[in-house]
């Protein structure tokens, strides 16, 4: 097993984790979760790509010396982690409950 296999069956098991997916930086889904549909995947792809390209410039427009590698959105149910290179974006969506 791939050492990227490896790291999705990890990622797959953690509790809370309702979807991944790997995506090229076209937006092209490369791998996504099982049971995750692949509208879904095409969806979150496509936006976070635009996301991760606008925040991207932001950090970099406020210090060209820096550059954004990870972005963490967390909304009313979800938070979605999206790490980005020059290749690729992994796209994570899990479950969130605030602290009582």
């Amino acid at each position: 097993m791939s050492e990227v296999e490896e790291t999705l069956e990890r990622v797959k098991v953690q509790a809370g984790v309702e979807g991944y997916l790997i995506a090229d930086q076209s937006g092209t889904v490369l791998r996504r979760f099982p049971s995750m549909s692949q509208e879904l995947a095409e969806a979150y792809a496509e936006a976070m790509k635009h996301l991760s390209k606008k925040s991207r410039n932001v950090v970099r427009d406020l210090d060209p010396k820096n550059e954004l590698k990870y972005l963490r959105i967390r909304a009313k149910k979800h938070e979605v982690l999206v790490a980005f290179d020059s290749e690729f974006l992994v796209i994570i969506i899990q479950r969130w409950n605030p602290a009582s």
